[in-house]
């Protein structure tokens, strides 16, 4: 395959300006306005804006200040302003020669979007929720230049975004345990069930039009295994009538290049998208000062971090007359990338992998109907196909392979979600419920080895069922509880003897106050559970761990306790939170000459030089996890933003035999801060800081260890030109971006740094 390249899209751009100026000699009028949420008043960037005329019609979208400007022939026109999550707007307007119609549209939040899990309008709170949920917007995203997921999740405040030694990127919220947050996309579970968790770098960023995460207590409409969060990415679509097509290309240091081609278009009945996205990269650039003792040939790359990926994804949806609504949506991924060894480690600890197969196909069929005036009912299904192959090499030079592991996964799932309104609230009935079978295949490479290849399979099923109740007992307050019951079954579980199903029961409850168009308080508390996955229970990972078919389920009591002051400028909120976790899932170093009971995390483990160590995984008594997140937005002018989160928490683990311990890579402290302003002939310049200290992580000896450069700061900035402000008939900015400004060396993990400095360069074209 073969991207176009920056040179010829901004070829393609120039064209278009060519043309755009011809059509602007014609005599026009101007409309120019804004859009602005109905109840708060705030701008709402990227919002569609139609012109209709008799059969014909002209669109555009706002800015990041909710801004417009359409040229058209004087007339009599239908104007309409539409956008995710809001109930489309319109008047009539006339427009005049060589004048400026002015106007301003207000948008009333929409309850229910079709590929939404939660109840909800496009920003701000949730509407029925008593819990942290947040909503990352299109502009934001936009600014992001992101080529994949991972990119876009540091915007969401508390997050932590971790590379593990296996290559995979994770996102954990207020330093949730592993595979504790459910990641969805238009609904659909994203997380791979034989490992509950799913990595996000390889997930394209290109069809994403907005993020809405859930902390503290998870609805019940997400189901089980959500006890540390869950995040919807939501595909995008158009709300209005009309027809948008984008290209986008980049390039920058250390090979980076991208593309994407993305279209958009709705009638009356329909909505469609398609897009197309290709990224690649060499090896990622070496911090300056990183200090790797093994594992690093290269003088200014990290070696084995390459990376391709090519992604295909499309939608349709139809709407009924009744309200009703249908649609479908193919996500397909195909990528290939290394794995940056641990430069801590010696050639006998070390995983010299790679994944030259990383595919994933999801198919979700989704629709809502109402049924009579106070009855609705949602849903989705969804099928995906996830293959992936290993390749374990015996060194750093990655040419002489030992063995290649295959994994193929097979899940189908589904949610049913029933709500009955009443004259003081809601009821509200979820069911969730998915299978899905893993087969692992290991095939011996290399001139000893001569065994046959081993194909074991494990199967699992995992259901939920809750009721959940919302009530609107006073204007101004509402409270909310619900119980679930959860469960896990493993029918097939490859060579190990079967097990009984895991079962848990949880429950939610909380109030909201709204003390007045300003201010609020809200309150929550509940119980989750997570039950193991078939990975931690059977998993060998080539040989690197033991494996432990006696852990037991995660549980956790969760609390959390917020005020929040939102005006048309201005917003902070603050929540303290805490959970407390009951067999919280570890893991320790253990010795192979040694019983393989004889495993104590936080103490120190004597070593002699025959020993072989292996990792397991084994329940702690607990953690307790406590912290307080603040966020602060204030946009002082039209052009002036700053945005700020921080986040401070006490993470610590109990063991079994009552020892308090730090947790693994579990960050005490991160803040993000972030600058921009627009200037009036079209430049933008946004800077960013993100700082992370409090890190610790446990060494070959079982021994909590601070990371060498916690704490740390990242310094990122973007400076980018409207094409709009002298055109308006080509959208779309040229921007350059630059990732870690001072080179500094930020360890995510013994031994793997971030990367270092990089620039990109490059073009979004709206047509």
């Amino acid at each position: 395959m073969h991207p176009p390249t920056l040179g010829q899209l901004v070829i393609l751009a120039v064209l278009l300006l060519g043309l755009g100026t011809e059509h602007t000699q014609a005599q026009t009028g101007t409309v120019r306005g804004t859009v602005v949420e109905a109840r708060t008043e705030t701008p709402v960037p990227r919002a569609n804006v139609v012109l209709r005329q008799d059969d014909q019609r002209w669109g555009t979208s706002t800015d990041s200040t909710g801004t417009f400007q359409l040229r058209v022939a004087p007339g009599q026109y239908r104007i309409e302003a539409s956008a995710l999550g809001f109930q489309t707007q319109g008047q009539s307007i006339v427009v005049q020669a060589e004048q400026t119609q002015r106007l301003s549209l207000a948008l009333a939040p929409r309850r229910y979007s079709l590929n939404e899990i939660v109840v909800a309008g496009r920003q701000g709170r949730t509407t029925q929720s008593v819990s942290t949920v947040q909503r990352i917007d299109a502009r934001t995203i936009e600014q992001q230049d992101a080529a994949d997921v991972s990119e876009l999740a540091p915007l969401v405040p508390a997050t932590h975004v971790q590379t593990n030694s296996r290559g995979q990127t994770i996102l954990y919220f207020r330093n949730a345990g592993d595979r504790q947050v459910g990641q969805f996309f238009d609904g659909a579970l994203l997380n791979i069930p034989w490992d509950n968790r799913v990595d996000i770098s390889l997930i394209p960023a290109s069809v994403v039009e907005e993020i809405t995460v859930t902390k503290g207590v998870p609805s019940i409409r997400y189901g089980a295994n959500v006890l540390g969060g869950a995040v919807n990415f939501q595909s995008r679509t158009l709300d209005a009538p009309g027809r948008k097509t984008e290209l986008t290309g980049a390039v920058g240091t250390a090979d980076q290049r991208r593309a994407t081609v993305t279209h958009l278009g709705r009638t009356e009945q329909w909505d469609y998208t398609a897009a197309v996205q290709y990224s690649a990269r060499g090896d990622q650039p070496l911090p300056r000062n990183a200090t790797l003792e093994n594992n690093q040939p290269l003088d200014d790359r990290r070696v084995n971090t390459d990376r391709r990926l090519l992604s295909g994804f499309g939608r349709a949806s139809y709407r009924f007359a009744d309200g009703g609504q249908m649609g479908l949506s193919l996500l397909h991924v195909n990528a290939e990338q290394g794995v940056a060894p641990e430069g801590n480690a010696t050639d006998a600890q070390s995983r010299y992998w790679r994944y030259p197969l990383w595919q994933k196909s999801t198919l979700i069929l989704s629709g809502q109907t109402p049924l009579g005036t106070n009855t609705s009912v949602r849903g989705a299904a969804w099928g995906s196909r996830f293959a992936q192959d290993i390749a374990d090499y015996r060194s750093v030079q990655y040419n002489e392979l030992v063995s290649t592991q295959q994994g193929r996964d097979l899940t189908a799932g589904a949610r049913l979600i029933g709500t009955q309104n009443f004259p003081l609230g809601s009821l509200t009935l979820a069911v969730n419920g998915l299978t899905s079978q893993h087969e692992k295949t290991t095939i011996p490479n290399g001139p000893s080895d001569s065994s046959a290849d081993s194909t074991t399979v494990f199967q699992q099923h995992i259901v939920s069922a809750g009721l959940e109740y919302n009530a609107q007992v006073h204007s101004q307050i509402e409270v909310s509880a619900g119980v679930n019951l959860d469960g896990a079954d493993y029918p097939e579980t490859g060579p190990f003897p079967e097990r009984d199903p895991f079962y848990a029961w949880g429950l939610t409850s909380g109030v909201r106050a709204d003390l007045s168009e300003r201010w609020a308080l809200r309150a929550a508390a509940g119980r989750k559970s997570r039950f193991p996955t078939m990975r931690e229970l059977y998993g060998a990972a080539i040989g690197k761990f033991v494996p432990n078919p006696t852990l037991k389920p995660v549980t956790a009591w969760i609390g959390e306790i917020g005020i929040e002051r939102r005006t048309a400028s201005f917003s902070v909120e603050s929540t303290a939170f805490l959970n407390r976790v009951k067999n919280t899932i570890g893991k320790c170093t253990v010795r192979l000459q040694a019983p393989i009971d004889a495993c104590s995390v936080g103490q120190r483990s004597t070593l002699t030089p025959d020993d072989t160590l292996k990792e397991r995984r084994i329940n702690l008594q607990g953690a307790r996890i406590y912290g307080l997140e603040t966020t602060v937005r204030w946009t002082p002018t039209d052009a002036l933003l700053l945005d700020g989160n921080v986040t401070w928490s006490h993470p610590r683990g109990i063991t079994e035999n009552g020892r308090v311990q730090r947790l693994d890579e579990k960050p005490s402290w991160l803040g993000t801060g972030t600058v921009s302003y627009d200037f009036s002939f079209g430049l933008s310049l946004t800077g960013q800081a993100r700082y992370t200290g409090g890190v610790y992580a446990r060494n070959e000896e079982n021994v909590f260890v601070t990371l060498p450069s916690s704490p740390s700061v990242l310094l990122n900035s973007r400076l980018s030109y409207d094409l709009a402000s002298f055109t308006d008939v080509v959208g779309g900015s040229i921007y350059l971006r630059g990732e870690n400004l001072t080179d500094e060396t930020v360890y995510i993990g013994l031994g793997l740094p971030r990367p270092g400095r990089s620039f990109r360069v490059g073009v979004n074209l709206t047509l």
